[in-house]
């Protein structure tokens, strides 16, 4: 019982920070947030992996992350390919100085972890940009699509389940709370659509969405959010931890909540560039 009182305590605290942050999805606020996010969840990751006594490198590295989604917004976007070459040297100076003490893995993990993690969130501020009306409601969108489908899988697995999907690498997770993840998300993204478009129409603006769009979207987030999430898993499985972090009692690491985020996002908002998403 205190676990789970612990738990939602700290679900209730994440999400009234992750909607101040939304409200403020126009000011510098943003991706100041973004790149906070960042910078944890890299440090969960250097931290699991043990990369911290590489200083320079990993030092280079939280700072890319930090700083890049800054560098994506007005004038300052001249300077994010400078911030990204210059972090970049550092890993390798650090690569080459430690030639005896730094291998190849702990080189490759500090490379990956600096631009999979930061690139992947960073694409926030590319929807938030994508549009002056839909660009928040993409964010909040992708957010929704990696964590809807999770509880939906959570909830119909655990009534449900038998038939184990990944059972090597999460034991909880079912087939049938795989389904009902994707369920979950279809049922989300035609209900907030419909509403969407409602309220912009009460508004005077008019909305307009494809279905096949809406479901084939939904579709692909609660698949990719599994994905991802089942990548985390088999990190954590091969370095014998149960959690990245702790920083959210109950929960873990921010790497724990935001590992089923880091495919959706990206996926979003490559869709929406290539097809579209809503029309007005």
């Amino acid at each position: 019982m205190l676990a789970m009182t612990t738990r939602l305590i700290s679900a209730a605290v994440g999400i009234v920070i992750t909607l101040v942050v939304l409200l403020l999805h126009n000011t510098i606020v943003f991706p100041i947030a973004v790149g906070i996010i960042s910078l944890i969840m890299l440090m969960e990751f250097y931290k699991v992996n043990r990369l911290f006594k590489y200083r320079a490198a990993t030092g280079a590295g939280m700072l890319f992350a930090l700083l890049y989604p800054i560098c994506l917004l007005g004038s300052a976007s001249r300077f994010k390919m400078l911030l990204m070459v210059l972090c970049i040297i550092a890993v390798c100076g650090e690569y080459i100085f430690r030639k005896t003490a730094m291998y190849m893995r702990s080189f490759f993990a500090v490379v990956t972890g600096m631009f999979v993690i930061p690139f992947s969130l960073s694409t926030a501020v590319y929807l938030n940009n994508a549009h002056e009306q839909h660009g928040i409601i993409y964010v909040l969108l992708a957010l929704a699509g990696a964590w809807i489908a999770d509880s939906g899988a959570y909830f119909v697995g655990s009534a449900f389940g038998k038939h184990k999907l990944c059972p090597e690498v999460s034991p909880k997770k079912s087939i049938e709370g795989f389904v009902g993840g994707i369920v979950s998300d279809i049922v989300f993204f035609a209900l907030f659509n419909v509403i969407y478009a409602g309220v912009a129409s009460s508004k005077g603006m008019t909305v307009s969405f494809s279905w096949v769009s809406t479901i084939l979207v939904a579709i692909c987030c609660a698949v990719l959010g599994t994905v991802g999430d089942l990548s985390a898993s088999v990190l954590k499985r091969q370095l014998e931890i149960k959690d990245y972090g702790n920083i959210m009692p109950g929960h873990g690491g921010l790497l724990d909540r935001f590992d089923s985020v880091l495919l959706v996002m990206p996926f979003l908002y490559a869709y929406i560039s290539a097809f579209g998403f809503y029309t007005v």
